[in-house]
């Protein structure tokens, strides 16, 4: 009984610095930083809603809000970001993520799952206005030699109704 108390709280230790670094460099657009958190074959997933109550279950034969099959998908997104191309990110929000009630399990001797709630504010200057985005998050870490990174991360949106741009730095 002692033995699984210490892994839950280590699973919780090392969930927590993951997931409150990956806010802060989200926060400071950090994005060779943040992206070197997610292993090669990492999903990033933003299932859409099918009705008030049920959300996709595969983003190969249903709508996604947002959809990366690997974390090369997310590197040629910071490019575009990056190559000042992207009207979209003419100047980028300023965003706060707050994450809370996280939940850790060791899902095995590699791998950790996570469960947390988000808010996200963001503020968009070039309209002056602000709103906020809140959800769900579901994280699986996996080590890598003696790092932890993001194998998986699905974003379940509650306030799925987007006024401006919805992109991985706003969620």
């Amino acid at each position: 009984m002692a033995a699984a108390a210490i892994r839950e709280t280590d699973a919780h230790a090392i969930a927590s610095a993951i997931i409150f670094r990956e806010a802060r460099l989200l926060d400071t657009g950090e994005w060779a930083d943040w992206v070197a958190m997610y292993c090669e074959d990492a999903i990033y997933w933003v299932p859409a809603w099918l009705d008030e109550y049920t959300t996709t279950n595969d983003p190969d034969t249903q709508v996604s809000l947002l959809y990366h099959d690997a974390r090369r998908g997310l590197e040629e997104r910071i490019a575009r970001i990056e190559s000042r191309k992207s009207i979209t990110a003419l100047p980028l929000p300023r965003t706060v993520h707050q994450i809370s009630n996280l939940e850790a399990s060791e899902a095995g001797p590699e791998q950790i799952m996570c469960h947390a709630v988000f808010s996200v504010h963001v503020y968009d200057p070039r309209l002056a206005k602000e709103h906020l985005r809140h959800g769900r998050y579901r994280h699986t870490l996996r080590r890598e030699g003696e790092t932890w990174k993001i194998a998986r991360k699905v974003i379940t949106l509650v306030n799925d109704r987007v006024p401006t741009v919805l992109d991985f730095y706003s969620i």
